[in-house]
């Protein structure tokens, strides 16, 4: 509701994807129909949802958000000139972090659009270091943002820290990781009272929290 009051009338209007590159991505087994079908197989996952903050158009820098929905677990990122090799860079840099094996347990899927910065399939799938796959990436439908509303709505949340229309390229990542340990810092009444941190630990350890952190 704070943030109702400040939408605008919406126009009708008839949507092109506005991405050609996109048109060059194979995503066969990868749509989000894929997805519920692998949801229904691995019931006792936990899915990252993936997105960028929007950023003004003068902006070299964007902020990555991961958010892992079930624990409202919050992963932020600052990005200089995104694409998709910076993108793969950040889950080579989790991996090396965590190790294959815990990385595997806290990111077995992922959930994000269509934008360029994401078509990197196999570079987010699978490990640099041995080739194995690390992950399972799927794709929203275009234009259907609210198949990953856990993000969507954090983007909005964090807008309190990064008020829409200001510019973000004055952030450094170790600025932008103290605002996400503050978020995720915040007990939740969907948590029973616990903040996400008290429930990634609980549920991944102190060692792995720590890793991300450090």
């Amino acid at each position: 509701l704070p943030y109702a009051v400040t939408y605008k009338k919406r126009k009708k209007q008839i949507k092109k994807y506005e991405y050609p590159e996109n048109y060059k991505v194979n995503r066969m087994n990868r749509t989000f129909i894929d997805y519920l079908a692998y949801k229904k197989t691995h019931i006792n996952e936990f899915t990252t949802q993936m997105d960028f903050l929007g950023a003004i158009k003068s902006d070299r820098k964007s902020i990555l958000t991961l958010i892992i929905p079930d624990i409202h677990f919050v992963l932020l990122f600052i990005v200089e000139n995104k694409n998709s090799n910076k993108v793969v860079e950040i889950f080579d840099y989790l991996e090396n972090s965590l190790g294959i094996d815990s990385f595997k347990d806290i990111f077995p899927s992922i959930l994000t659009d269509r934008d360029p910065s994401f078509a990197d399939i196999n570079g987010i799938e699978f490990s640099k270091e041995n080739g194995e796959q690390r992950t399972f990436l799927f794709f929203c439908d275009a234009f259907k943002s609210n198949q990953k509303a856990s993000v969507e709505n954090m983007n909005k949340q964090i807008r309190k820290f990064f008020p829409k229309g200001k510019s973000v390229d004055g952030y450094s990542q170790e600025q932008i990781k103290k605002i996400n340990i503050i978020i995720n810092e915040q007990p939740l009444f969907t948590l029973d009272g616990a903040s996400p941190k008290e429930a990634f630990i609980t549920i991944f350890g102190n060692k792995a929290y720590d890793e991300l952190f450090d």
